[in-house]
């Protein structure tokens, strides 16, 4: 027997009152007041017939006002035709999965099903399931995507009331990925989000934009591209209007290191001993700066450096992995570089200190999970393991999955984003090596004293 939401019983009623009062109003002012012609009772049927068509008309109006009304039709007709074809083709999929609560033998009361897009462009929007005792553990495993047409689940997570299962949705078709053709139209682009969004934003494509800088993790497999993303993020902030102080670490000597010593030699390290120096330039740094802000964040609750235009400061840490199995067997220094690391993590973003931290994976061996679980900016690109998902993101259960190409995969922010969700970074149709380290009239760096 065919499932049938348990709603969709007051539909049929209306429908057959509706109908029925539409054709005896026809009826009685039609045939029937034409065969009792110069009868009293012509004019009764009459008027009886007129109060059926009025009941008709309230009843077919009144269906159209809660129509308009439970699809959003003061969004435009698009956006109320959408909502309507996606709302009824999850709750035909619930059934179909068996989803619901039995009232008989046919009928189900369906979970309430809110959908929400983000602007008149229908391209993404948010999805929430209305949870149930008799359905949480199986709404959590739900894979929506196959009832939402042209759109996917980008993020899946429960709400903080935990009434409702939310999915993030965007359309398939759109290809949110930015594409620049010359290192000028990449720093116009900069120039005007950090006019948009504030002058210590970042961006990765037409969605995960406004990030505000915050120490990150970015994690990789070899040609996954994370050194373009680098390279790519380096670039934004070459063109922020409050220039950031980057130091460069790179104990493979490879691309960061190569870019590093072609900016800003005095503040690049490619060795063991060199990158532990640097660390402790950049730390002392740090140190001082806390010196300098802690009269001014008096009587300022919440205040960080950008209350007062100070430059940010980034460690970009390639390679970390290898750094790590670099110091591996010397204890001293292992904990010593990450009481550093730690420290710059938990406590430098009031002052305007960041650590971007790359590297293949993420596991305890690689990284303290100390310092990996306290980093709010977390991104994987490529195909990674599960395993090294699970080190990252803390589960994987609900994480979208794709086949990721180059410069695509998944970010996290804390603030910013509920869950895991695609980010593309842009595609550079230039050398962007050789624009970064192209001489410049007027620096775009600070200079340190180096420790």
């Amino acid at each position: 027997m065919k499932r049938r939401d348990t709603r969709s019983r007051y539909v049929i009623i209306w429908l057959a009152v509706m109908l029925s009062a539409g054709l005896a109003g026809w009826l009685l002012r039609g045939p029937v007041s034409t065969a009792l012609a110069g009868w009293d009772a012509a004019r009764v049927c009459t008027r009886i017939g007129l109060f059926c068509f009025l009941l008709a008309d309230v009843l077919l109006a009144s269906g159209a006002v809660w129509w308009a009304v439970a699809h959003h039709l003061r969004q435009g007709a698009k956006y109320a035709l959408r909502h309507w074809q996606l709302l009824h083709s999850i709750k035909r999929a619930m059934l179909e999965a068996g989803y619901g609560i039995p009232i008989g033998e046919q009928y189900y009361r369906l979970p309430r099903v809110k959908i929400r897009f983000d602007d008149r462009t229908l391209t993404a929007g948010l999805v929430e399931v209305q949870n149930h005792i008799k359905s949480d553990s199986s709404l959590a495993a739900v894979n929506l995507s196959s009832a939402l047409g042209v759109y996917v689940v980008d993020a899946q997570y429960i709400s903080d009331d935990n009434n409702y299962y939310c999915y993030e949705i965007s359309d398939s078709r759109i290809d949110r990925q930015l594409q620049f053709d010359s290192y000028t139209a990449l720093s116009d682009y900069a120039r005007k989000h950090t006019g948009k969004y504030g002058p210590y934003t970042l961006f990765a494509d037409g969605r995960n934009e406004g990030i505000k800088i915050r120490s990150l993790l970015l994690v990789g497999i070899t040609g996954a591209g994370k050194s373009y993303a680098l390279m790519g993020l380096i670039a934004q902030l070459q063109n922020w209007p409050i220039p950031p102080v980057v130091y460069y670490a790179d104990p493979k000597g490879s691309d960061i290191a190569v870019l590093g010593g072609s900016l800003v030699p005095e503040r690049t390290a490619d060795d063991i001993d060199g990158i532990i120096d640097l660390l402790h330039a950049f730390y002392a740094a740090m140190m001082e700066r806390k010196e300098e802000m802690r009269g001014k964040l008096s009587g300022k609750l919440g205040a960080d450096y950008t209350e007062f235009q100070l430059p940010a400061y980034v460690f970009l840490f390639d390679e970390f992995a290898a750094f790590q199995a670099s110091i591996s067997r010397d204890k001293k220094r292992r904990d010593e570089v990450e009481e550093l690391m730690r420290n710059v993590v938990l406590i430098g973003r009031q002052l305007g200190f960041f650590a971007w931290i790359s590297m293949q994976k993420s596991d305890s061996g690689d990284i303290p999970t100390a310092i990996r679980d306290n980093l709010p900016l977390k991104i994987c690109l490529g195909n990674a393991p599960s395993t090294t998902m699970m080190t990252i993101f803390g589960h994987t259960s609900d994480l979208p999955s794709r086949h990721w190409g180059k410069g695509r995969g998944l970010i996290y922010c804390d603030g910013i984003t509920a869950a895991p969700r695609p980010v593309s970074f842009p595609t550079l149709n230039f050398d962007i090596f050789a624009e970064l380290t192209k001489p410049k009239q007027d620096s775009q760096s600070e200079g340190v004293n180096r420790a």
